[in-house]
């Protein structure tokens, strides 16, 4: 099967939601745009929409709502994100339909990452409930976690740089809305509270210079740890220039100085929450990792639960035709490495692949030296990038040989397929282990 993610874009004219659905056709989610609510529902029925952006400003909210409501309807058991940029007051009715509402100004660049983040969000929530399932087929779900986490505490938020008024302003605005706020006047004592503590948002005073704010927030998109989480740039808006650098560092929102009180709260706050729901997510997927399914040896899951969980990824990717991906990756000793050393460095090399892979992608052990990695929502083309990327950090790692001097590398053998149509979990396994 050709598979194809469209993101569906709803908006009359022109405007940012067009000019960012001309982004996502370059980062390969091909777009197609409804003007109207009858356009758009055929739209949906026609194609194997993903997601959805709805430009919503001057348009009723109760009909945008409506829409939204349709559209899921439409796509049944299918995950749906739907972002709408429209400008609310908080808690409007029918919110909760939405994977994000973005309130004016929004960036292109902006409305982009956010489409990604919530197709990624909706995936990683899908594949979490599935493996559920399969624990629960296999008998033995006693083990595993009850349901979403919630959420405890407040929602917490750093401030870095100088206390302007607006920063006062702003952290008492959070603070009503029951929001813990830390202070940090520095980057050095910024990084400190980011090493030791976990939060749901930052937001970088960027009134004066940038350069201090954009290498923080450069730095935090280098690390796993606070990649997901969302920077704000406090910004005056008639002086910032730098809108698409902000972006391309890896900013999430630009915050003008001059909005009111109300609106600041309602965009960090809601970043915030989108975070919030990412972590509770993650919880889940620790959650099944219950004896039955996990390799003690690695860390990876197990055969038994691999073919298991393959089938059922397989029949859901059919059911809503949506592209999976299964790359085998054979880690080869060279010739002369003793047992007693090539069989330590491979399960080593299992445990490293556990912290290189999404978590929505299931990484397993087959047998010794044997490894694979399946990968929902991904066609074969990003999937060779994704097993590219492994085999580089494989390449850099050294293992011990028994001499000091003369440690050793392992040589990943990958390959990597595609399902295909009306292909069973077996048929892919077996092609994707069968050398080219």
């Amino acid at each position: 099967m050709d598979f194809t993610a469209r993101i569906l874009i709803v908006a009359e004219g022109e405007g940012v939601v067009l000019e960012a659905a001309a982004r996502l056709n370059s980062a390969g989610l091909n777009t197609v745009q409804a003007r109207t609510n009858e356009d758009a529902e055929m739209a949906a029925a026609d194609f194997t929409v993903e997601g959805v952006i709805i430009d919503a400003q001057n348009r009723p909210f109760d009909e945008v709502v409506a829409l939204a409501q349709a559209l899921k309807t439409i796509a049944g058991e299918r995950p749906l994100p739907i972002l709408a940029v429209a400008d609310l007051n908080e808690n409007a009715p029918g919110e909760n339909l939405f994977a994000s509402i973005l309130r004016p100004p929004v960036h292109p660049a902006q409305l982009e990452s956010r489409m990604q983040a919530a197709l990624r969000v909706s995936l990683m929530e899908e594949e979490a409930v599935q493996r559920r399932k399969t624990i629960t087929a296999m008998g033995n779900d006693a083990e595993m976690a009850p349901g979403v986490p919630k959420a405890t505490g407040p929602l917490s938020v750093l401030f870095v740089g100088a206390a302007a008024p607006q920063f006062i302003a702003l952290k008492n605005a959070l603070e009503q809305a029951g929001a813990e706020v830390t202070a940090a006047m520095t980057s050095f004592t910024a990084f400190d509270y980011l090493h030791d503590r976990s939060f749901d948002a930052i937001v970088l005073n960027a009134l004066g210079e940038n350069e201090p704010a954009f290498t923080i927030v450069a730095a935090m998109r280098r690390n796993t740890r606070l990649f997901h989480v969302p920077a704000v740039l406090l910004v005056n808006s008639k002086g910032f220039t730098d809108i698409d650098e902000a972006f391309a560092r890896g900013a999430s929102d630009l915050l003008d100085a001059a909005v009111d009180d109300a609106d600041a709260r309602q965009r960090i706050l809601g970043l915030a929450r989108e975070r919030q729901r990412h972590e509770q997510t993650k919880a889940l997927f620790e959650g099944v990792r219950t004896a039955i399914a996990v390799d003690k040896n690695t860390g990876l899951f197990n055969p038994a639960f691999f073919a298991a969980h393959l089938a059922r990824m397989t029949r859901r990717a059919r059911e809503i035709n949506r592209p999976l991906s299964l790359a085998v990756l054979r880690a080869v000793a060279p010739p002369g490495i003793e047992k007693l050393y090539r069989e330590p460095a491979q399960r080593q090399l299992g445990g490293m692949l556990r912290h290189l892979v999404r978590a929505e992608d299931m990484a397993s052990r087959l047998g010794a030296g044997a490894f694979a990695i399946v990968m929902p929502g991904t066609s074969k083309a990003a999937s060779l990038i994704a097993a590219t990327r492994i085999e580089s950090v494989i390449d850099c790692t050294a293992f011990e040989s028994g001499n000091e001097e003369q440690p050793f590398q392992l040589e990943l053998e990958t390959r990597v397929v595609e399902l295909r149509a009306r292909e069973s979990s077996e048929g892919l396994l077996q092609r994707a282990l069968d050398k080219p």
